[in-house]
């Protein structure tokens, strides 16, 4: 079993949440991101919205039939709830994400430059991409294995 379905079984049982590994992925891909978004202990309102808005995103081009008739609706409140949920509890998903994203990046290469990507856009979510931020990004990219990522 993989690191992604490890964390997947144990995640998705942990928070009673209907998503499949498809919807989930996203989540562990996004980590990195949050994590920038964290790095200066709040999330400020641009950031908020940014978070917000790639939640409506990934609802809207992810949901599936078993999530009802509002089903882009329930998964942008599922992936919203769930972004909140990691920002409020790094501690203790990090170094699980972490692992199972750079675990997954030997099967998804296109993946690598998307979550870099997705850092740096949300550190340029509110007044540019702050110090803090900045810091965030190098120990991130070191630690999954980015330095090679240009954008």
């Amino acid at each position: 079993m993989s690191k992604i379905d490890q964390l997947f079984k144990e995640y998705t049982q942990e928070r009673f949440i209907k998503l499949n590994k498809e919807q989930f992925v996203y989540i562990v891909n996004l980590f990195p991101a949050l994590r920038v978004v964290m790095s200066d202990g709040i999330v400020d309102q641009d950031e908020w919205v940014t978070v917000k808005r790639l939640a409506k995103i990934l609802g809207d081009e992810f949901a599936s039939d078993d999530l009802g008739e509002e089903k882009e609706e329930n998964l942008m409140l599922i992936y919203r709830a769930e972004f909140r949920h990691l920002v409020k509890n790094l501690d203790k998903w990090q170094d699980k994400f972490l692992a199972a994203l750079k675990d997954y990046f030997n099967e998804n290469e296109p993946a690598r430059e998307f979550v870099v990507e997705t850092m740096y856009l949300f550190a340029s979510a509110s007044d540019g991409v702050s110090e803090e931020e900045n810091e965030v990004i190098e120990y991130l990219t070191k630690e999954l294995g980015l330095e090679d990522i240009e954008l």
